[in-house]
């Protein structure tokens, strides 16, 4: 099959949907697929190596992907692709603007964050887009997300849930013994994430249980850094919090081998990549229950979920506190995988790939590939 994904941005910039996206197409090139990214970014100013086999072409896309249609048009027509997986955010001008110029193309749409709860302005976006919604199959990473886009489209609409996936292997760690209790966060440093509303966690922690000894690894970077590290001398928390910036996967895994709990604080994480990683390396999480994060973590199984703000140092301090409920957290996470492995999610992706071309009435049954029409909007 050829496959075309459609994302705003690509690495070199790191976050869930550059990451996901790299993850699932080189899986899909090693299986047989042909496979093109399209972005609407600029060549990066350091070249990126790529991908083995994965074709990537950055569009450098204007303001609000004015004017993308000419060169959308070419580059879509040049792949001929059976099939269309845009990559969606709240803000994703790029692949917006390329939904509205996909013709007959199959469309498999994938939301990978948590739509703001205003169904009804959200429709009427939509509607004004004139996207080509008879041929669009709609997907989202987590319940809590497929709920957000049901709401914007239609309360009927079908929307399927298509998790991110992990190679749950390569997340086994050995854990080390640590002298004090080791707090951990991973993500950009943006608002969206709240890092700032962890630094307040952090500091109240400090002021209910002074004598607890605890520290704390922020991992990222982004529009937030300067923040965030004024916030952590503004709160006395220097001796305590270290902030080393972006880590590579390989040096997050051995964080997460000398790290006690991981916070997940964003109350729009549709997912959580981040997180899933750490139950995987057998870490207690605590996220937000009203977050994607909660798709895999279960109160008092996998972590803690906090209910608002404050609850998040009131998870922490239980879980410093009570030896026996870490223990038996950290020994379910370690002990039994997560169903979100790479294998099962790229049956799912097949799967979803299949409905798409049957709803854009190019496939006679669910199993036999033929060539969508690649005709574009002109």
């Amino acid at each position: 099959m050829r496959i075309l994904h459609v994302t705003d941005t690509f690495l070199p910039r790191l976050g869930g949907i550059e990451l996901h996206v790299a993850d699932l197409a080189a899986r899909q090139n090693a299986a047989g697929h042909q496979v093109m990214i399209l972005t609407g970014q600029d060549a990066p100013a350091h070249p990126h190596p790529g991908l083995d086999g994965v074709r990537i072409e950055r569009l450098g896309a204007g303001f609000f992907g004015v004017g993308i249609k000419r060169k959308v048009v070419p580059a879509v027509e040049g792949f001929a692709p059976d099939v269309m997986h845009a990559h969606l955010s709240v803000g994703s001008p790029f692949t917006w603007g390329v939904l509205r110029h996909v013709g007959e193309l199959p469309v498999l749409v994938s939301l990978h964050s948590l739509l703001p709860p205003l169904a009804g302005f959200l429709g009427t976006g939509i509607k004004l887009l004139r996207l080509p919604l008879s041929q669009m199959t709609h997907t989202a990473v987590s319940d809590v997300a497929a709920d957000r886009l049901r709401a914007a489209l239609d309360p009927t609409a079908e929307v399927h849930v298509l998790h991110n996936g992990i190679d749950t292997a390569d997340w086994v760690v050995e854990h080390e013994a640590a002298d004090d209790f080791h707090i951990v966060c991973v993500g950009r440093l943006a608002a969206r994430k709240r890092p700032l509303v962890l630094v307040e966690a952090l500091a109240d922690l400090a002021a209910r249980a002074p004598d607890l000894r605890w520290s704390a690894t922020i991992v990222g970077d982004g529009a937030q850094s300067g923040k965030v590290a004024a916030a952590v001398r503004a709160r006395g928390l220097e001796d305590r919090v270290s902030l080393p910036g972006r880590l590579e996967r390989a040096e997050i895994r051995s964080l997460l081998g000398r790290t006690d709990v991981l916070v997940a604080p964003a109350t729009l994480e549709s997912f959580g990549i981040a997180a899933l990683e750490a139950r995987c390396a057998g870490v207690p999480i605590v996220g937000m229950a009203t977050s994607g994060v909660s798709e895999f973590i279960t109160e008092e199984l996998d972590g803690l979920l906090a209910r608002d703000d404050a609850d998040i140092a009131t998870c922490l301090h239980r879980l410093a506190t009570d030896a026996d409920l870490a223990a038996a957290i950290r020994h379910h996470n370690s002990t039994v995988p997560v169903d979100m492995d790479w294998t099962k999610v790229l049956e799912q992706h097949e799967l979803m790939y299949d409905l798409a071309l049957e709803r854009a009435g190019t496939r006679a049954s669910s199993r036999v590939r033929r060539r969508a029409s690649s005709s574009l909007a002109r």
